[in-house]
């Protein structure tokens, strides 16, 4: 079993999955969270080119609005704010990039893929894009796709431990376990605390039967997150497992 459960608050899904929740670097105005909003202008009419009558002309506080109102737990409402903002300049990959990451909470995969997409239209280089991409991707069993995002964040930031867990998640649902051990592996040297990380490369390991190993890091996970259910479980079998293979 490899993590992707679903779990309460927005934040601790995208923890659990893998989601990058930072732009790559070089942001401005960042609002909560390191999320970024560019100083955009104004609205305005498509018809005129005057103002819009009304229209906030502060769009960075509009993103902030939004990141605000996703992590208190209503996606749909920080949609609403990320929409308002992009239409002060569609060609903003932050503000595509957080409607998809919005969007995808709320397993709405088509429409988070199509932002995710046009975020990366606009910014190739995107790695926390490339990044989600490719987890909904794995999530649809389009492997070899998400395997190419996974590679183009990486290729961009090679220490992005979060990538490196959802290339290891891809993987290993391809059968390539051992390549996934070491993905995993270096996800928890760069981020050691870092729970979903752990618990796949405990998976990993227990499915090759290096049991020690297994219950090294499904201990840790429990050390980070005490009351985790399959790492309990995790860590049942595997020395279950373990006692009957030393049985006379």
């Amino acid at each position: 079993m490899f993590l992707g459960i679903a779990v309460v608050t927005a934040l601790a899904l995208l923890l659990r999955r893998g989601i990058s929740d930072s732009h790559p670097g070089g942001a401005t105005n960042a609002g909560p969270a390191g999320i970024a909003a560019k100083p955009l202008k104004a609205p305005v009419s498509i018809e005129t080119g005057a103002p819009t009558p009304g229209a906030t002309n502060d769009p960075a506080a509009l993103v902030e609005e939004g990141t605000t109102l996703f992590y208190k737990g209503d996606p749909q409402a920080a949609v609403a704010k990320y929409l308002q903002a992009l239409e002060l300049n569609r060609d903003d990959e932050e503000i595509h990039f957080n409607i998809a990451r919005a969007y995808s909470v709320m397993r709405r995969t088509n429409e988070a893929m199509r932002y995710y997409e046009e975020a990366l239209r606009i910014l190739p280089d995107y790695a926390e894009a490339h990044n989600n991409l490719g987890n909904l991707l794995v999530g649809l069993r389009r492997h070899q796709e998400a395997l190419e995002h996974f590679s183009a964040a990486l290729k961009v930031n090679p220490d992005n431990s979060s990538a490196l867990n959802n290339l290891g998640r891809c993987l290993a649902e391809l059968g390539q376990t051992r390549e996934a051990v070491v993905q995993f592996t270096e996800a928890v040297r760069l981020h050691p605390e870092y729970l979903e990380g752990h618990f796949n490369l405990a998976a990993a390991q227990a499915s090759l039967g290096n049991f020690d190993e297994a219950i090294t890091h499904y201990e840790k996970v429990l050390h980070l997150e005490p009351d985790f259910a399959p790492a309990q479980e995790g860590l049942r079998r595997v020395k279950a497992r373990q006692a009957a293979g030393k049985a006379p």
